[in-house]
């Protein structure tokens, strides 16, 4: 992904290098002819100030030069106006093209946008059935612990019981033993009664 967005990123930048040098060449085209008019401009009016003929007007040769630099300058506005169509239809184009890739790109954009949304729910589902199922492998282990944990609470329960039964057992033992040595070491007094 990165290597496509990076091939496109250099791609973009040639593409604009290379309109810019064309968009340089026009504008170099436009401005030559604009000297070379303006160049025109001042021949015609050197010619029309010419007063070479005989009574201080204008000649024969003035006028036809005056002719020849209006047909040039003409000629050159003709250039003129071509050169500005096919600049403003290029630059038209250009931001025709423009749009038009950028609405392929947001669309492109868009369908990988989707893609990554698709895939990320289909991930979301699998860690959501992966955590049910933990969940219920948790809730049978919890069970599980808790019947242990009853079973041995029960076996406490019982051996505390016994042992609570055998201390008795021991302490009334204990207090027949007592009573019985009482006994045997005072043999006279149990005789009297």
């Amino acid at each position: 992904m990165m290597k496509k967005l990076f091939a496109m990123a250099i791609l973009c930048v040639w593409f604009t290098g290379a309109l810019a040098q064309e968009q340089v060449k026009e504008e170099d085209k436009l401005s030559r002819l604009m000297s070379e008019r303006e160049q025109l401009i001042l021949e015609y009016q050197y010619f029309k100030q010419q007063n070479s003929s005989f009574w201080g007007t204008q000649s024969k040769k003035d006028l036809l030069n005056i002719i020849e630099t209006l047909k040039k300058i003409i000629n050159l506005d003709t250039e003129l106006v071509a050169a500005v169509k096919e600049n403003s239809i290029r630059q038209y184009a250009q931001s025709t093209v423009e749009s038009k890739r950028q609405g392929k790109l947001t669309i492109e954009d868009q369908r990988n946008f989707e893609k990554q949304v698709s895939s990320l729910q289909g991930e979301v589902k699998t860690l959501e059935s992966t955590l049910r199922k933990k969940d219920r492998e948790m809730a049978e282990l919890q069970s599980q612990v808790q019947a242990s944990y009853d079973v041995k609470y029960g076996k406490d329960k019982v051996i505390s019981v016994l042992a609570v039964g055998a201390f008795i057992l021991l302490l009334y033992a204990v207090f027949l033993h007592v009573r019985l040595s009482k006994a045997k070491s005072k043999p006279g007094k149990r005789k009297k009664a």
